[in-house]
């Protein structure tokens, strides 16, 4: 099978990988994309979680362990996109992430792999499986500079570093600039996420917020960073900036 797997990686935790991932993924499958997201997280399972699903028959961890074959742990979302979540059981958080990359191969089309943070020995599993690395940081210098570790270490395992995506950005003053960032990192800048109050109440409903809250700030910057990865032209929404105002004022009302 041709697959193209994504490594969706960060310096540390708490900067928005799993939302990046989801969010991501699920804009992929909108434009048409033959799209799977995987919990590669095995320690610190919360995919499934952020998607409101707490239960499933199989998992990335049976899969590891060769009592399942990948194609039975893998569930469509009821928004139509296929993940393969990690257990959250205690029992399974030691799973052998070094077998990844043998199992991914029986899957097919583009493949997210929600990685854990850091440069652990399951990061770096990790990374060894996938073909191609999205950094994902917020815009403070002390996260900056452990994202800068995760790229040099990726580009050693001669893996292609798409990119930065800087999550969280507001454009205030404390905040590295973009210019500042790439000269850093040596890496274009995919995608600025603008802070968004409505990425927080869409983690609350579960649900993910390019559905949950379409035409906000984060969800069409996942929809144009989808349209660059994958070659197609963004075309905005008709009426996007009456959408955008309608938008604006529903979050204003909470």
């Amino acid at each position: 099978m041709t697959s193209r797997i994504i490594s969706i990686v960060s310096g540390k935790g708490g900067v928005g990988k799993t939302v990046t991932t989801i969010n991501l993924g699920l804009a992929l499958h909108q434009l048409g994309e033959n799209v799977t997201i995987v919990d590669a997280d095995t320690t610190v399972a919360n995919l499934g979680l952020q998607m409101g699903i707490y239960s499933f028959p199989a998992t990335l961890q049976d899969v590891l362990r060769g009592t399942e074959n990948i194609n039975k742990a893998i569930y469509t979302h009821p928004l139509g996109l296929k993940i393969i979540p990690s257990s959250i059981s205690l029992d399974s958080i030691n799973a052998d992430l070094s077998k990844l990359k043998h199992v991914l191969n029986d899957l097919d089309g583009l493949v997210l792999l929600d990685s854990p943070p850091g440069l652990s020995t399951d990061a770096l599993s990790v990374l060894n499986a996938s073909d191609e690395v999205i950094i994902v940081s917020t815009p403070e210098l002390q996260t900056m500079a452990n994202a800068l570790k995760v790229a040099r270490v990726a580009l050693s395992m001669e893996k292609l570093v798409l990119g930065i995506i800087i999550n969280r950005y507001s454009n205030e003053k404390y905040e590295m600039n973009p210019t500042e960032i790439m000269t850093m990192c040596d890496a274009p800048i995919l995608s600025k996420i603008p802070e968004d109050i409505n990425v927080k109440r869409s983690l609350f409903e579960k649900t993910p917020i390019i559905s949950h809250t379409p035409f906000s700030p984060s969800s069409i910057e996942f929809q144009k960073l989808a349209c660059d990865l994958t070659g197609q032209k963004y075309k905005p929404p008709k009426n996007i900036l009456l959408k955008k105002f309608v938008a604006r004022i529903k979050t204003m009302m909470g």
